[in-house]
């Protein structure tokens, strides 16, 4: 177990970090041949993240990089991994790959992978960090049964967190009971008082879970969207919509109906429109359908302001095609729904456009006219914007039944069948 240098070293690499020398820092980290020196190093630059981060160099990443893979103390390699997971967790990702590349040259004189069981039994964290990312990646049964004791078992909620995210990737189904058991658990269980990061452990279970994507880790979701615990139930409901499902269709829009839950409703939105993007194609007519139905059967209140804010808000091009879709499909709608649609007249996205124009003929509301009106004011003439703001004032206006038939088969928008997944 490495020392602390001697209170002069300690001085002189306290003084370098507060002059922002954190160049010469990594250099003693790299090279000094002081175990001490090397880890007391590491521990500044550790307290130091925000100064060394905005300092940070891919020379000096690559630095680090190389400690992390050739350090002969655990001791200086755990610091650097928590510095480097601070930067970047992707980076302990391209550690991992580095060393499967050449399974000889790890930093002890262990084989990859025997050296993750040997950091998994560690009593540092950062290690035990590293073995159950390099465990997703080997994922044999032995691995498996490795990381399925640290699901149970571990104590530090960052490699926690990342363990369940690696049992997403596996997608083994004996992991969903205990993954399920982080979702059971109050957050006074975990004896931490870090609410952040039992957030994110719970937030990677739902999303392990929907990876996994058996009917055990559905009922284990279905269970979750009842918990007391808020931010659990809103994240359940505004992810579980990726299994696609008719059954998670009702599921996420009883909860449209949260008069008082703003952020549960927002949730449940994002939730009906993932369950558009994540059917296929033979699902997906009957899941909106069913949709549109329970909506208007069972959600007693105006919810298109959620759905507003997905046309208005999401970076995919999917969701707020399907958001803009289901917007002319409402029985009622707001101003601020309305007002989206017609400022969707000139988005970027060609069918965004023409789907909004199609839903601005379904809407009743008197500021939907006049708002057609400026943009025909503004926008320049045989432009699509036009045409389409054209069309939608004649449909509103009711002077010409063909323009509303004209619109459609214009736009080739009745239902929106393909409108692409979410990943776009």
């Amino acid at each position: 177990m490495a020392g602390s240098p001697a209170p002069s070293q300690t001085d002189h690499l306290y003084a370098l970090a507060n002059r922002g020398d954190y160049d010469q820092l990594v250099q003693y980290i790299r090279t000094h041949s002081d175990e001490s020196v090397r880890y007391g190093a590491a521990g500044i630059v550790a307290e130091s993240l925000d100064e060394f981060t905005a300092q940070l160099t891919p020379q000096i990443r690559r630095l680090l990089v190389e400690s992390a893979l050739s350090d002969p103390s655990d001791a200086v390699r755990a610091q650097v991994v928590t510095i480097l997971r601070a930067i970047d967790e992707s980076t302990i990702d391209n550690i991992i790959t580095q060393l499967e590349m050449d399974p000889q040259a790890t930093p002890t004189d262990t084989p990859y992978p025997l050296i993750l069981t040997k950091w998994h039994s560690s009593p540092r964290a950062p290690l035990r960090f590293l073995a159950v990312v390099g465990f997703g990646r080997v994922g044999s049964q032995s691995t498996v049964a490795k990381l399925r004791t640290t699901i149970t078992r571990e104590t530090d909620l960052r490699v926690l967190r990342r363990a369940i995210e690696e049992a997403g990737t596996v997608g083994d189904e004996t992991f969903v009971s205990p993954i399920q058991d982080h979702l059971r658990a109050g957050n006074d269980e975990f004896q931490q008082s870090d609410t952040e990061q039992i957030e994110r452990v719970k937030e990677a279970a739902v999303d392990a879970l929907i990876q996994i994507g058996t009917a055990a880790a559905y009922e284990a979701l279905v269970t979750a969207s009842r918990s007391t615990d808020e931010a659990l139930k809103q994240h359940v409901i505004g992810e579980i919509g990726r299994f696609g499902a008719e059954e998670t269709v009702d599921l996420v829009v009883d909860e449209l109906d949260a008069e008082t839950n703003e952020e549960l409703r927002t949730e449940a939105a994002e939730g009906v429109i993932t369950t558009f993007t994540e059917s296929d194609f033979e699902e997906g007519d009957a899941v909106r359908q069913r949709a549109i139905e329970k909506i208007a059967e069972d959600v007693s209140i105006d919810v298109s302001a959620e759905f507003a804010s997905i046309v208005d808000d999401s970076p995919y091009e999917s969701e707020r095609r399907n958001a803009a879709w289901l917007l002319g499909q409402l029985e009622s709608s707001s101003e601020d729904a309305a007002s989206c649609l017609v400022d969707a007249l000139q988005a970027d996205d060609a069918y965004l456009r023409q789907i909004a124009a199609a839903s601005l003929t379904q809407l009743e509301n008197a500021e939907v006219e006049s708002e057609i009106e400026s943009v025909l004011e503004t926008v320049d003439e045989d432009t699509e914007v036009q045409t389409l703001a054209s069309f939608v004032q004649s449909a509103l206006q009711n002077t010409a039944a063909e323009a509303k038939k004209e619109l459609v088969e214009y736009t080739h928008v009745v239902e929106p069948s393909d409108y692409g997944t979410a990943s776009e």
